[in-house]
């Protein structure tokens, strides 16, 4: 617990040095764009960490608020307040993402092993830009949720979240090219942050092949 402590206090105090060059509009931007993906990886995967002694809904609104008052010495305060509850959030949010990474960079891989074992033994043919792609997005996948924990052991909780979302994401087009089921809890972040991707890919695709 110490060494935790420690990690969560240098990293704000680290934050605080960094700060007294920047204005507090651009503070505001920063903690704008954190509380974004902090939101919306609640909102695509349903999850509802534990916060400080915040909700992060809460602390959008105050410094909302106080942004608009025009108050500075008021809106320096409220930037350092929320600044520190958003660090916690973040940090307890990292857990249940690290777990849906796993978890589902474990049932991408389960299927395509499967999938590779019905298309060696001919029960199904699978053409080799189709194995090459779920494959490259296995490893990234993989490879997305090792940085993130990696991000996460050091104190940057904003990128290690950010990566986790960038691994769930593979995982789920590694879903897609196998023609697999989406697990139901993922449905919407697949609808949300994949369907996009892959549409526009699907595009890419029928644009090359008219050219040629």
């Amino acid at each position: 617990m110490k060494w935790i402590s420690s990690v969560i206090i240098l990293s704000f105090t680290l934050g605080i040095v960094a700060k007294t060059t920047m204005s507090y509009r651009e503070r505001k931007k920063q903690l704008d764009g954190k509380i974004a993906l902090v939101l919306d990886i609640k909102e695509q995967l349903k999850l509802e960490p534990e916060t400080g002694k915040t909700s992060i809904e809460t602390i959008r609104s105050q410094v909302e608020e106080t942004y608009r008052a025009g108050n500075r010495i008021e809106m320096e305060k409220t930037l350092t307040l929320a600044e520190g509850e958003l660090i916690i959030t973040q940090r307890k949010l990292c857990f249940p993402m690290e777990e849906s990474a796993n978890g589902l960079y474990q049932k991408a891989m389960g299927d395509w092993i499967l999938l590779e074992g019905e298309d060696k033994s001919g029960a199904k043919s699978i053409e080799w830009d189709t194995k090459e792609k779920i494959q490259r997005y296995l490893m990234m996948a993989k490879s997305e949720k090792d940085h993130a924990k990696e991000y996460f052991l050091s104190g940057n909780y904003q990128l290690s979240l950010h990566t986790y979302k960038r691994s769930l994401v593979y995982s789920l087009m590694s879903l897609r090219s196998q023609k697999a089921e989406i697990p139901e809890e993922y449905q919407t972040a697949d609808t949300v942050w994949v369907q996009p991707i892959w549409m526009g890919l699907h595009k890419q695709k029928q644009n090359t092949i008219q050219e040629n």
